[in-house]
């Protein structure tokens, strides 16, 4: 609650042992909500401090949940081996919603400019809510999209052969080939990409990018960079790392964190910032 200078365990009415994949997690100004993979939905009450599990399937579960987003006020899950399933009810009803895909591998939903977007293995896909519908924006053989942004009213993916961009025209170019890209995310002013190697940004156009590792850990790669009150923050390994636009060099700030806390999803609710990892136990920190 105080920009990253301080953390405190929120895990109240989670199981001991549960796991949350990338972009398990989702949050709006009313609601704070995860995917776990052994027990499904869980929405955070904020006047009990408290954790609530919502009915889900075991269908759903048994597909492996990974990807969660609350957008019009319906649920998607995103599932690694059985696509994507809704709930309009909390989790009452929980109904398939995988036509129009071509690969039922959910990597991330993002919602860009009142458009939901899913990552899967094939390419991405927008929903056409008219006809409840999937559409294929960009996909080819063995491009598995990992996340989009947008940036400069272009649209980014980050995939396993690197971060494509949308023109004007509507045609796909690659911008950085040869590069295995999990993670992409933007601000008024830059565009970060997150490789296995190094997190790397560019400032204006998308083309020309640079490493802007100094003072994260070598060895370890970054799963997430986002802009809070004027600082970025990084999600690495070993805990979350934040820097201003000034300083070149990105800083530890985990204090309240255990050690080793991989901060896998990184999340704004309310004003508060909101991380979690791949793993809970009893001395973790949401």
């Amino acid at each position: 609650m105080d920009n990253g200078q301080n953390w405190r365990n929120v895990s109240n009415g989670l199981p001991a042992n549960v796991q949350i994949g990338l972009g398990g997690i989702t949050s709006s100004d009313k609601l704070l909500a995860i995917a776990t993979k052994e027990k499904g939905v869980f929405v955070y009450n904020i006047i009990n401090n408290l954790w609530v599990n919502l009915p889900t399937e075991k269908n759903i579960i048994d597909g492996n949940i990974g990807a969660i987003m609350h957008y019009k006020n319906v649920f998607y899950v995103g599932t690694q081996s059985k696509g994507v399933f809704i709930s309009s009810d909390n989790g009452n009803v929980w109904k398939s919603l995988n036509i129009g895909l071509k690969n039922t591998t959910i990597r991330r939903f993002v919602v860009l400019q009142n458009n939901l977007y899913v990552c899967t293995n094939d390419g991405l896909y927008v929903f056409d809510e008219k006809t409840n519908n999937w559409s294929l924006e960009f996909g080819e053989s063995g491009l598995q999209v990992n996340s989009v942004t947008k940036f400069k009213n272009t649209i980014y993916i980050a995939t396993n052969k690197g971060i494509y961009c949308r023109n004007t025209d509507k045609a796909w170019k690659n911008m950085l080939p040869n590069h295995s890209v999990h993670n992409i995310s933007s601000d008024a002013e830059q565009l970060y990409g997150m490789t296995y190697t190094s997190l790397l940004m560019s400032s204006k156009d998308g083309i020309n990018w640079q490493s802007t590792q100094h003072g994260l850990p070598k060895g370890l790669y970054t799963f997430n960079v986002l802009r809070h009150n004027k600082m970025l923050f990084a999600g690495q390994w070993d805990g979350i790392y934040k820097k201003n636009d000034i300083s070149p060099k990105w800083e530890l700030s985990s204090n309240g964190l255990p050690p080793n806390f991989a901060a896998t999803n990184l999340q704004v609710f309310n004003n508060i910032l909101v991380i979690s990892t791949s793993e809970s136990s009893n001395n973790s920190s949401k």
